[in-house]
């Protein structure tokens, strides 16, 4: 099967978050099934640019990847490239099935456009961007730019992705013309096999062994609420717990959230990390007593998937689709997403350390058995066989 992969960013461009990593591997472990999969993308890389070679086929994980220009002469959010854009018109009747990742910027038409044109069916990926809280963000704009041209664009796909029967729900919602199927993201257990040892942000925060920490993993972005998670701690009736922000600050948090620790009497706790990738995650996972994620919304999470394969408890709001599983597997607690509720969910499992072991080894069954990526891939790749034969992707039982 060749699968031509669209994506208006993509490894190692950390710095949009989760999708970046759940792509790349999937990417990866669809060729891993004997798929050849071919990924065209930019080199988008937030503020700056990835330092890589343009419109040549670069290894990625072992995939061809190539890179090509975004243009600032709109928005950095549109992802403009009219390079891209020839190459989808270029390249996409090569292929058997495309996957457009490519929603609400500049390549969603040239690569729907070039799909319909070359008789490939596309599949459209939504990471959560037509969930109720997305829409809502920059509504008027949105709300015309999606009657208007979007809509019109995903009707004329072969179906849309959803990392979540929540997300399925909510998509149905809008009325589309083409089927929507469920296929959760993966991790790779691989990377988790051998945990090292604590010390890699402890000591260089110098928080002591005896003293707990909360990690809250992800960009510091307004959805992801991260003033939830510092008034929780602010609301602990311990002091001996650090709250570490790991990830990139995208729309100047951090010296807000410094400004407010101060008031609430408790600057020394709280410490920033910038983007972290690789094995960086995995150590900052290891260092930590509670994974903490406060979001507005998230069709899928990735930074829980990857606590709970670590062996983490978690904390995550009710807006968090994973969070479900997590909370009836015993990983986890999901709350609502209010300062109060997470601060009385931490106390109760800090206090606790052998239900805070329990969960971990619940959490670390649950990836196994239902996030492995070798397993979500193979879901991933019957649907992309079932629309290929027959235009639409299975039905589910």
């Amino acid at each position: 099967m060749r699968i031509l992969y669209v994506a208006s960013y993509y490894e190692p461009a950390y710095v949009y978050g989760g999708p970046v990593l759940s792509v790349s591997l999937l990417c990866k472990a669809l060729a891993d099934l004997g798929a050849s999969v071919t990924v065209l993308t930019t080199n988008a890389n937030g503020n700056q640019r990835l330092n890589v070679p343009i419109g040549q086929p670069v290894q990625v994980r072992n995939l061809q990847v190539y890179y090509y220009p975004v243009v600032n002469v709109l928005p950095p959010s549109f992802f403009y490239s009219p390079q891209l854009a020839r190459a989808c018109q270029e390249k996409m009747g090569q292929y058997d099935i495309a996957f457009l990742d490519t929603l609400w910027t500049h390549a969603m038409e040239p690569s729907i456009s070039a799909g319909t044109h070359s008789s490939v069916p596309c599949i459209i990926p939504l990471h959560g961007q037509l969930l109720p809280w997305a829409l809502k963000h920059k509504r008027w704009k949105k709300q015309l730019y999606f009657n208007l041209l979007e809509k019109n664009r995903l009707n004329k796909s072969a179906a849309l992705h959803c990392a979540s029967y929540f997300e399925q729900q909510s998509v149905q919602k809008l009325g589309f013309q083409v089927p929507t199927f469920v296929v959760p993201y993966g991790v790779n257990l691989d990377r988790f096999a051998e945990l090292p040892s604590r010390g890699f942000l402890r000591q260089r925060f110098n928080i002591s062994d005896s003293s707990s920490v909360l990690l809250f993993l992800g960009r510091l972005h307004q959805v992801k609420r991260p003033a939830i998670a510092l008034e929780a701690l602010a609301a602990l009736e311990r002091k001996d717990v650090h709250l570490i922000y790991a990830g990139p600050d995208e729309e100047g948090f951090e010296s807000p959230l410094r400004s407010q620790a101060r008031k609430l009497g408790c600057p020394e706790r709280i410490h920033f990390t910038g983007l972290l990738s690789g094995d960086k995650v995995v150590r900052a996972l290891v260092d930590s007593d509670l994974l903490i994620m406060s979001s507005a919304m998230e069709s899928f999470g990735m930074s829980v998937i990857e606590a709970m394969v670590a062996g983490l408890p978690v904390v995550v709001s009710d807006a968090v689709e994973v969070g479900h599983w997590a909370a009836k597997a015993g990983a986890g607690c999901q709350v609502p997403g209010t300062p109060e509720a997470f601060a009385q969910a931490i106390q109760g499992l800090l206090s606790d350390p052998e239900k805070r072991a329990n969960m971990g080894a619940r959490g670390r069954e649950l990836v196994q058995h239902k996030f492995d990526i070798s397993a979500t891939a193979r879901q991933m790749l019957l649907q992309c066989q079932s629309i290929i034969n027959t235009g639409a992707p299975l039905r589910e039982t």
